[in-house]
């Protein structure tokens, strides 16, 4: 299988139009479930590693833990496959099976997981009210998310966001590594090359504006 190459919009502008580059790479981000192998480099860990450090968050109290899993992955499918048959049967069953083949190809997976003592801390430590805490830890774990998916997009790969945690989150804590107790999962995101075509999206551009109009030219 030959493994797609970054697209020519995000190649040709990477030199000196940062912001639309920018746009570029979101502009191509899709949801794509079905993948292929290809190369993974140590340079590109690194860079989508390094995505997620400059993710900001409130207080600069990251509540999130990312495990990037590479080569152990076909373990990580076989246990996700055993949650999956646990919680499962009949048609359901079969159908996220069947979504989990689409992802063995792939060349790595990004478990996301919420860090729960930061919530704690953010309440009882830096005085922010309930609601106020829930808030940042959320909002981080958006843009978390988003800045991976950005990242990856930028190397030429793709992803897309699946949550199994009501099937596999304590399964997937310990095969982390990290205490159930602690660690919530938040998301999967499946690593690889496009097997499959994006799908079109049509997006509303929900913005608004309090600032008055521009005055049409010559006063009319």
């Amino acid at each position: 299988m030959t493994c797609p190459a970054p697209t020519a919009t995000i190649m040709e502008l990477a030199d000196d139009q940062p912001a639309r580059l920018l746009h570029a790479i979101m502009a191509e981000r899709r949801s794509i479930r079905r993948l292929q192998p290809g190369p993974f480099s140590v340079a590109t860990r690194d860079r989508l590693l390094e995505a997620v450090r400059s993710t900001p968050a409130a207080y600069n109290l990251p509540p999130w833990r990312v495990v990037l899993v590479q080569e152990r992955r076909a373990a990580l499918w076989t246990e996700i496959a055993r949650g999956f048959r646990e919680h499962l049967d009949g048609d359901r069953l079969a159908r996220y099976l069947e979504r989990l083949q689409g992802f063995a190809s792939g060349v790595a997976v990004a478990l996301i997981f919420e860090d729960r003592a930061v919530e704690r801390e953010l309440r009882e430590e830096r005085g922010a009210e309930a609601e106020v805490a829930y808030s940042f830890v959320h909002q981080a774990l958006g843009m978390v998310q988003l800045a991976l998916w950005l990242a990856i997009t930028a190397e030429g790969l793709v992803t897309s966001l699946q949550h199994w945690d009501h099937l596999v989150g304590p399964r997937l804590a310990h095969f982390a590594g990290l205490p159930a107790e602690r660690f919530r999962l938040v998301a999967i995101m499946p690593i690889g090359y496009a097997d499959e075509a994006p799908r079109l999206v049509e997006r509303a551009a929900e913005i608004s504006s309090v600032d008055p109009a521009p005055a049409p030219a010559n006063g009319r």
